[in-house]
């Protein structure tokens, strides 16, 4: 595999694992706010985030797939905030 091929696959895990911790972090929100969380408070910690990774048996296939995951999860956005309907989009759900 040249240079290229490899920077293309590094660039397509990245996305890959950012896509999975925004899905996975709007998934934890949502159960955070139906077991009564208030929204403002529903955003995944990182050690949920963490904890979800381990769950999801992943596995660090690139340098640094565990960290990605875990920024993108605990940093979604709260209902209402800017760039959550975006968020939202990105994780592949509704608003």
């Amino acid at each position: 595999m040249g240079p290229e091929e490899q920077r293309a696959t590094y660039l397509s895990r990245v996305r890959e694992v950012y896509q999975l911790g925004r899905k996975e972090g709007l998934s934890l929100q949502r159960q955070k706010i139906s077991q009564g969380v208030a929204p403002a408070y529903a955003t995944p910690a990182e050690s949920e985030c963490a904890a979800r990774w381990g769950q999801l048996g992943q596995g660090e296939k690139t340098l640094g797939d565990k960290g990605s995951f875990v920024s993108a999860c605990s940093s979604f956005p709260t209902p209402g905030m800017p760039g959550y309907e975006q968020a939202v989009a990105e994780a592949g759900g509704t608003p």
